[in-house]
């Protein structure tokens, strides 16, 4: 019985004993190389379509292109729960970190020689790719902080994501600020992009499995068992009929739908270096504003409900807002034609103003979602599915947007669309955001009880 005792006491005492932490495991540097390959991948895409069609000369080949990238995406996103139920979060982003250098290769290849069949076989591998890399990310983003600074980091991920675009947009200038008329980008451009982009997958390797994670407060990443493929399936059929998740998707697939009539417009109204120009300071300003909305969200001088109610309200009505003013301005560019518009011709500002604040209040939006999906559970598991489920309707309705500029429909009656999708999901959407903090809600404020449930953490296994 004696000795019983001194195994259990010195098993404790084993448990106990301190860990060395290590920067290298440490949350932040997970959010910097997981921010890092934002910036080489989707940044650098998004800077390319930031471009306008990405840098073409008309919009629809490429509008086609983007199309079939988020059809696929989407569906890739939400099965992708499994992937990472099978071969973890680490091997799912490396796979994931593939996405991006084809496509851009691809627009390269039809910017410099009119290649069309590669674009659109880049774009169907693209998706495939970025599916899988978008759920490992959200993962990452939403399941490895301490619950306490997530709104923070996932200003900092914004952040690092638009970075890709302002240093893609200072290339554009750079390269393309003599250019006052309508045209193609430079094609240096886009071999530029290609050669950063091709860094992201040796960057992935760097990340950390989420056992191996050392958090500052003490509290572990939550992982679950893996389960069987059958099981997975139901549990990812049982998220989707959920209230808190289900009532979210509308808006999830409308909030991302003026992209592509972004691009559209910056690219039939706009000079070539108003549209890098364009590119460069929308970046800026989206990353100012989503670190502010961060900043709120994670400040503890204000409840959960209170945080998410005002939240919701001041995203919403921003980009209410702007999509009215969309109308106003398309309307006016449908009944007369303004032309490439250059920074030095006269009513410039009101167009270029449009764009600038559609992508200033577009990543506002997206931040303060994936705060209130990732308010809806812990654990790799559970974070992957949710993000997995949020991003793919997303990339359905970039896919729909996409797939409307592909043709020549008319850009006022696709800002009619947007506004008609939008306004009609808020109130299923709020349905589920108002019961953020409530008791008996999935909506946790993890960042009230993790202190409590801090514990000295065991041996950390160095495995990779």
């Amino acid at each position: 019985m004696s000795g019983e005792l001194k195994l259990v006491d010195q098993v404790q005492i084993d448990n106990m004993a301190p860990v060395t932490r290590s920067f290298y495991r440490s949350t932040l540097f997970q959010m910097l190389v997981v921010g890092f390959i934002a910036f080489l991948g989707p940044g650098l895409w998004n800077a390319t379509n930031s471009l306008g069609a990405g840098g073409a000369l008309e919009p629809y080949l490429v509008n086609a292109a983007n199309s079939i990238v988020f059809a696929v995406l989407g569906l890739l996103c939400i099965i992708s729960a499994i992937a990472v139920n099978k071969i973890g979060v680490k091997w799912t982003l490396v796979l994931g970190s593939l996405a991006w250098a084809p496509y851009s290769s691809a627009l390269y290849q039809n910017n410099r020689y009119g290649t069309q069949w590669y674009v659109i076989f880049a774009s169907a591998v693209c998706g495939i790719s970025a599916g899988l890399y978008w759920a490992a990310e959200g993962a990452i983003v939403l399941a490895y902080p301490e619950h306490r600074k997530r709104g923070r980091y996932l200003a900092i991920w914004q952040a690092f994501k638009s970075s890709g675009q302002i240093v893609g947009g200072a290339i554009n200038l750079g390269v393309n600020i003599h250019r006052s008329t309508g045209g193609k980008i430079s094609y240096a451009t886009l071999l530029a992009f290609v050669v950063l982009q091709v860094l992201a997958f040796p960057a992935s390797f760097l990340i950390s499995n989420p056992e191996q994670v050392q958090r500052e407060d003490g509290t572990r990443v939550k992982v679950e068992q893996r389960t069987s493929t059958l099981e997975q399936v139901r549990i990812l059929w049982k998220t989707l009929r959920s209230r808190q998740m289900g009532f979210l998707l509308p808006l999830s697939f409308s909030s991302w739908f003026y992209w592509g009539y972004a691009s559209t417009f910056l690219t039939l109204y706009f000079s070539v270096r108003a549209r890098a120009l364009a590119s460069f300071l929308s970046a800026i300003t989206g990353i100012t504003a989503s670190t502010l909305l961060g900043c709120f969200l994670d400040s503890q001088r204000f409840s959960l409900k209170t945080r998410g109610r005002y939240g919701g309200v001041l995203v919403m009505a921003v980009f209410s807002g702007i999509l009215i003013w969309a109308l106003v301005v398309q309307h006016a560019y449908s009944a007369k034609n303004p032309g490439k518009l250059d920074w030095s011709s006269p009513g410039f500002g009101r167009g270029f103003g449009l764009y600038i604040m559609l992508n200033t209040a577009g990543p506002m939006v997206q931040n303060y979602l994936y705060w209130a999906v990732g308010s809806l559970g812990d654990g790799t598991s559970e974070l992957t599915r949710n993000a997995g489920i949020f991003r793919g309707v997303e990339a359905w309705g970039q896919c729909a947007s996409f797939g409307v500029g592909s043709s020549r429909f008319s850009p006022f009656y696709t800002v009619v669309i947007n506004v008609v999708f939008w306004v009609v999901s808020i109130p299923p959407a709020w349905f589920s955001l108002v019961t953020i903090g409530d008791a008996n809600s999935p909506y946790v404020d993890h960042s009230q009880n993790s202190s409590a449930t801090a514990t000295t953490p065991d041996t950390v296994s160095e495995k990779r």
